[in-house]
């Protein structure tokens, strides 16, 4: 299945019903997610962006998008994790900028230091927090806007990492994973009478070399696609691993 997503992609899969559909893209920045950013603009959406930054390269890629996209609307913060932030934006800009949203992409970059002296259970928690609760309590705000508009729409989490270099970074992916999947699967129960699919792209996982993964962001922007459409609309609290 996950092959035959990519596959789509690559032979020019169109998904007219994007065409004009509100998609919200969190946490884009120079490094992560101008695959996917451009993926949906060349479908015409409507693209909603909070950029994890702000910059010359943030406002080029903006520019860009727009010559395709239906149209573009961009904030940028440097405040991506903090959970009021995200919320208040989920409330506000978020659903303001055309009424409403059918799509949510939430984009979560774990780096190197981030796994660094992680080694009690408090580090981990502490970690966990800090990079799933802000996109959760956001995407929670959505759906329930989703919910009260009879809208079925589509969240999908995407997080990233560098291969680990060492067995404790190692295990401190594995937590995060572990824990992803435990919250896409419970939000996926959640929301499914309404509508609403919640599912994720995580850190391959390194103790299984053999398990099915996309590699790089052309393949996680395909999947997104896929997801996002209606051949999407059968897959919900699914995990899936990106290398």
């Amino acid at each position: 299945m996950l092959l035959s997503i990519v596959e789509e992609l690559r032979s020019a899969a169109v998904y007219p019903e994007l065409t004009q559909s509100r998609v919200l893209l969190s946490g884009l920045t120079s490094r992560c997610g101008v695959d996917i950013a451009r993926a949906f603009a060349e479908r015409s959406t409507r693209l909603v962006i909070r950029a994890a930054e702000t910059s010359a390269e943030i406002d080029e890629i903006a520019t860009i998008l727009a010559q395709c996209a239906s149209d573009v609307q961009l904030f940028s913060t440097d405040d991506i994790d903090e959970a009021d932030t995200a919320v208040s934006f989920a409330q506000g800009p978020a659903q303001k900028a055309y009424g409403g949203l059918e799509a949510v992409i939430n984009l979560v970059e774990i780096h190197p230091a981030d796994l660094a002296g992680r080694a009690s259970e408090a580090e981990l928690e502490a970690l966990v927090s800090e990079k799933l609760l802000a996109p959760t309590l956001a995407a929670r705000v959505v759906a329930n806007r989703m919910q009260l508009t009879l809208t079925q729409g589509s969240i999908l989490h995407v997080i990233s990492a560098h291969a680990p270099q060492t067995a404790a970074e190692l295990m401190v992916l594995e937590v995060v994973r572990a824990t992803l999947a435990t919250m896409v699967r419970s939000e996926a129960q959640h929301w499914a009478e309404k509508g609403i699919r919640i599912n994720a792209v995580g850190p391959a996982n390194a103790l299984d070399p053999q398990e099915a993964a996309l590699i790089g962001e052309p393949d996680v922007a395909a999947l997104a696609l896929y997801i996002t459409s209606s051949k999407g609309r059968h897959l919900t609290g699914h995990l899936f691993s990106s290398r």
